[in-house]
């Protein structure tokens, strides 16, 4: 239990930071629903997912790669990350004056010739998230997870603050007559864009120091075999951004409806309610790869890992039961205006993309067994398998469905990549997973939102009455298959069973 409260411990400092800055930027959420109309709104969703795909290359791996080397005894963690930050400086510098020489050609056939400043800005916006992803795992290697929550939370602070001065302030200023220092109106929505840039800009300066630390000194050797076990993560990545998203790249081309971006901008909208259980989800991750990592020689790191699942899958279940008891509650105060909620679609998603990213947390963590065994191959093969799948249904279905279709594939695939992946796992890394308090886990956060959506409307009451009586009846249950179906806490027990 002292290991398990540990990695709880640090999941909670990270995920104060990821909640806190998460909400934090969800204000930006109403203002960019109230300032921009749901077709502008899909710009921005359209960019970002864009962006995503693009992390993902641009750093390669590189984090699990140092996380994994700078386990081992023969490498220290000073060698290991010098030459991942090595890696990285080199590969980000070719980007950065690719990006900024061929930056407007590249905005032709995404479809921004008009603003191909936009391409620019996020070109440098990538650069320097990737030159700051190392350091960041650094800091989580060295188990300082307070000073990466302040530098996370400072740059959200310091993009809400932007986005309020140039979207908000600023334009009140004009209208009224007075000097906008450092503004113009015609950039109009790259403000949003620019803010990122400035807060990446400002976090990297304050991650020299860690930047710094062990010089740039690259050893040859560890540079190949880092190179060799990360690159298989690069397609793992990409699989996994192209099941997160795929459809809000595509969805402006193949909607049905005849405002592609107003479809997005819908989808982006109501999506972000479902990154309610992403923000607990990053926390863990953050916390949990390097505790992993650090735990594998543990003769018990196995029934260990089984045991902080079935608490993942409980803090997971009680988010679920939770955003969809107060979903229009929650809705209300992120999406301010009324054309997003003219679409039939728009608040159907939010149930079906929580239990999509439950089983994406649930896959997360089932994946220490590829990274543990250096067995990234055989995980990047699943992956792009999800993948494939995540575009041929997305395709498929979204000219017929729209955007709904895509969040019930979201869920298919993630459910599948968290069973396959417990099937492929067992034979190299078995881990005692305890299904059956799983299962019920998540049954039961179906039934009382099951039970909820269909007696609260019969029951006419109150459902700041009925929601939180609910939530006792959940808790009650969960208390119940905790203790009637306990997880083994040894490999003396689970053996002798």
């Amino acid at each position: 239990m002292g290991t398990i409260k540990k990695l709880a411990s640090q999941t909670l400092t990270y995920g104060l930071s990821t909640i806190v800055g998460r909400f934090i930027n969800f204000l930006l959420v109403p203002l960019y629903t109230a300032v921009y109309n749901p077709h502008d709104y899909g710009i921005v969703t359209d960019v970002y997912a864009l962006v995503a795909f693009l992390n993902i290359v641009l750093t390669y791996g590189m984090e699990t790669s140092f996380f994994n080397y700078a386990r081992q005894d023969e490498h220290s963690v000073g060698k290991t990350y010098t030459t991942g930050f090595n890696n990285l400086l080199i590969t980000t510098s070719i980007f950065l004056v690719l990006g900024s020489l061929f930056y407007k050609q590249i905005a032709i056939p995404l479809g921004y010739s008009d603003h191909p400043e936009y391409i620019l800005w996020f070109v440098w916006i990538l650069g320097l998230d990737a030159l700051s992803a190392l350091p960041f795992a650094l800091l989580r290697q060295l188990e300082k997870p307070i000073k990466f929550s302040v530098l996370k939370l400072l740059w959200v602070l310091i993009n809400v603050l932007l986005n309020l001065y140039f979207l908000l302030w600023a334009p009140h200023l004009v209208a009224n007559g007075s000097v906008a220092p450092f503004f113009n109106p015609e950039i109009g929505l790259g403000y949003i864009f620019i803010s990122n840039l400035v807060a990446s800009l400002v976090i990297l300066i304050l991650l020299l120091p860690e930047c710094l630390k062990f010089g740039f000194k690259a050893d040859s050797e560890l540079r190949k075999d880092m190179l060799k076990y990360a690159w298989p993560l690069i397609f793992i990545g990409l699989a996994g951004i192209a099941n997160e998203t795929f459809s809000r790249v595509i969805l402006k081309y193949l909607t049905p409806g005849e405002d592609g971006l107003y479809e997005l901008g819908v989808f982006g909208a109501f999506y972000k309610l479902s990154m309610i259980m992403t923000l607990f989800i990053q926390a863990f991750k953050f916390a949990a790869e390097p505790f992993f990592f650090s735990q594998h020689k543990n003769e018990n790191a196995q029934v260990l890992y089984a045991r902080i699942m079935d608490y993942f899958v409980m803090v997971c279940a009680f988010i679920f039961v939770f955003t969809m008891l107060f979903v229009d509650d929650l809705a209300a105060l992120l999406i301010r205006h009324k054309s997003y909620y003219e679409h039939p679609d728009g608040i159907k998603i939010v149930p079906i993309l929580l239990m999509a990213n439950l089983f994406l947390g649930i896959f997360y963590s089932i994946s220490v067994w590829y990274r543990l065994t250096n067995n990234t191959k055989k995980g990047s093969q699943l992956s792009i398998i999800a993948a494939i799948l995540t575009v041929i249904l997305n395709l498929l279905l979204i000219p017929k469905f729209g955007f709904l279709a895509s969040a019930w594939v979201t869920l298919g695939v993630y459910a599948f990549l968290a069973v396959a992946n417990y099937l492929w796992g067992q034979k190299y890394y078995p881990v005692p997973y305890n299904l059956p308090k799983l299962g019920l886990l998540i049954g039961l956060a179906l039934l009382i939102y099951g039970l909820s959506f269909y007696l609260n409307p019969l029951l006419n009451i109150s459902k700041w009455i009925i929601n939180p009586l609910w939530l006792l009846v959940f808790g009650g249950g969960l208390y119940f298959i905790e203790t009637k179906f306990k997880t083994e806490t040894t490999l003396g027990n689970q053996n002798n069973k």
